[in-house]
């Protein structure tokens, strides 16, 4: 939590962070005291109408008092007197209603007026928050880049944010990434970072943050190739027991040498931090391809599919659940090849280690029923995630849709439609391997990923 609270104080500055302030907001709460002082004020006036719509009738129609003298009885018998106790209802009821009508038009009056001078506030504290954002980037253009990426990634949708902090409509803001690419520091206020021992890997720049730490480019000057740097978020870090953790599965990690698995290099500890030196692709995730083609081929998605089944099957032959497969965990080569990825949440059958903090083990829209329920995992749960990320290459879309608790609800005990009720072109024997993949029970899937290897090769 240090951790969190720590980047959530130093990401303010961030234009990627900083939402337009809410009018709501501002004009209700600030200043509080002014707010709280005008709703007491119609309280108070809307509890004092009753009583005053009461004296304003009676002062406007008085009551016969000889008539009133004559008794109760006679008062109800008399037609003069009913007529002028029904006039007297009605003026109450009128004149009450009115008086409440008209404080709260005033109080209503009084916020709108305020609103100009709210949206300038506003206004205003994005300039300062903007004007921060641009000193920050000069003094210390690496830790502008790492928060704003770690501040785009610390959420659970993948869609992208609203930037709406602009001078114009017409000119849409800049993300912190494309500003830190544009606006480059000059070369001699550059500090170049390293990590490792004499120094051996260059940190180049932040790509992506997830659960268990921040990824970035590196250079490996022994070598001279191009790697990716995964640095162990601070408070795990700082956790005895969340380290040796750490440090155990990597090297565990290390030995899972599969052509459709990200490899591991390097195990670095460093003035109490963890590094983990891994093969950078660069050309994009299985997620990006899918938002920018949306379905893809049939052949492919079998490829693909097939591939990463193959890495999963060596994967739980060594004892390892994955736990979070995802197109965003498919990462690909420029060549065309592709590699399963983050095993930040991974578990070992054997041992129990796992290597994650997070009150959410998995993401929500690829859970396994077993897995949202907060039961035991085991292999056929990947392949349950697996059989989402299928559907999703087949569909553009995801089977559960909403907000998280209905997802993982959904996940429990709604049946996952076809994917031919989507997308007619699939096929009625390709349904039929997505929807074993996708089985309440896991009894009722594919019991091993190699069973749904040879399904796939059925279908060529």
């Amino acid at each position: 939590m240090h951790y969190y609270r720590t980047l959530k104080a130093a990401a303010r500055p961030l234009p990627q962070v900083i939402r337009k302030p809410s009018l709501l907001k501002l004009w209700l709460f600030k200043p509080v005291r002014t707010r709280i002082f005008l709703f007491a004020g119609l309280l108070i006036f809307l509890f004092i109408t009753s009583p005053m719509s009461q004296s304003i009738v009676d002062a406007w129609h008085p009551l016969d008092q000889n008539s009133l003298k004559t008794g109760v009885m006679e008062l109800l018998n008399s037609p003069i007197l009913r007529k002028q106790q029904d006039l007297r209802e009605v003026r109450y009821w009128q004149l009450l209603i009115f008086l409440w009508m008209l404080g709260m038009s005033v109080t209503s009056i009084i916020l709108i007026l305020d609103l100009p001078r709210s949206i300038k506030v506003g206004e205003q504290m994005s300039a300062d928050l903007l004007q921060q954002s641009d000193d920050m980037r000069e003094t210390n253009p690496l830790l502008y880049e790492t928060l704003a990426v770690t501040a785009e990634n610390l959420r659970l949708d993948s869609s992208p944010l609203d930037l709406s902090v602009q001078e114009e409509k017409a000119a849409p803001a800049e993300t912190p990434l494309e500003i830190a690419k544009t606006r480059a520091v000059p070369k001699a206020e550059k500090k170049a970072r390293f990590v490792g021992s004499n120094q051996r890997y260059r940190i180049d720049k932040a790509l992506a943050s997830g659960g268990a730490g921040v990824v970035y480019q590196a250079e490996d000057t022994v070598l001279g190739r191009k790697v990716a740097l995964k640095e162990l978020l601070e408070d795990l870090a700082s956790d005895e027991e969340q380290a040796e953790r750490f440090k155990s599965e990597a090297r565990a990690l290390a030995l899972l040498n599969h052509k459709h698995i990200l490899p591991v290099y390097d195990l670095l500890e460093e003035n109490g931090r963890f590094w983990l030196v891994m093969e950078l692709l660069t050309a994009g995730t299985l997620s990006d391809r899918i938002g920018s083609v949306g379905t893809l081929d049939t052949g492919q998605i079998i490829e693909i599919t097939r591939g990463i089944a193959s890495g999963l099957e060596f994967a739980h032959k060594q004892g390892f659940v994955h736990r979070d497969i995802k197109p965003a965990n498919i990462l690909f080569a420029d060549d065309g090849s592709f590699r399963l990825t983050d095993f930040g949440i991974a578990k070992h059958q054997a041992t129990g280690i796992k290597t994650s903090h997070g009150l959410i083990l998995g993401s929500p829209g690829y859970m396994s029923p077993e897995q949202a329920a907060g039961e035991a995992v085991d292999a056929r749960s990947d392949i349950y995630s697996l059989g989402i990320t299928m559907y999703q290459m087949l569909t553009a879309e995801l089977p559960f849709q909403g907000d998280t608790s209905s997802v993982m609800a959904q996940h429990i005990t709604r049946p996952a439609p076809a994917p031919s009720i989507v997308n007619p072109s699939v096929s009625k024997a390709l349904d039929a391997v997505v929807l074993k993949m996708l089985a309440k029970k896991p009894e009722e899937r594919y019991q091993a990923a190699a069973d749904l290897i040879e399904a796939l090769n059925d279908l060529n």
